[in-house]
């Protein structure tokens, strides 16, 4: 009878833990940088509300050299969209460039110069399969 009850007790326990603590696997954007030489920008994710998800604080200088960064959304739902911003600093100020919104894992490309950004992108089923030169050449 005991052992009956352990393997109640189990199943109890199991079952509460797949319910409260889930295996959460948030969408990621892998963003490249291709931008001329000395473009400093920053790109991050935003959600439904603007209100910043992850990604850059700060401007850095965005080049082919600068390599890449992976967004983590922390979102992983099917009405958990986000959009990619990508801002460059100006002499007359910054400007914001954004892309129409994800609901997945999406490989990111962002090119141009301080004054015009183009930011390409196509949705991927793993981030580890992301390769710059085919979202950048697409």
């Amino acid at each position: 009878m005991k052992y009956q009850n352990f393997l109640f007790l189990t199943t109890i326990f199991i079952g509460v833990y797949m319910v409260y603590f889930p295996v959460i696997e948030a969408y990621e954007a892998k963003v490249f940088m291709d931008m001329d030489f000395v473009t400093y920008c920053k790109v991050w994710a935003e959600d439904q509300g603007h209100n910043h998800i992850a990604g850059d604080t700060k401007f850095h200088e965005c080049d082919d050299d600068s390599g890449d960064i992976v967004i983590g959304t922390g979102r992983d739902g099917p009405d958990d969209w986000y959009w990619i911003i990508a801002k460059t600093a100006t002499i007359s100020g910054t400007d914001d460039y954004y892309h129409e919104g994800f609901v997945n894992h999406t490989c990111v490309c962002v090119q141009g110069n301080t004054w015009h950004i183009h930011i390409k992108a196509h949705i991927i089923d793993n981030i580890d399969n992301c390769v710059g030169h085919k979202v950048c050449d697409m």
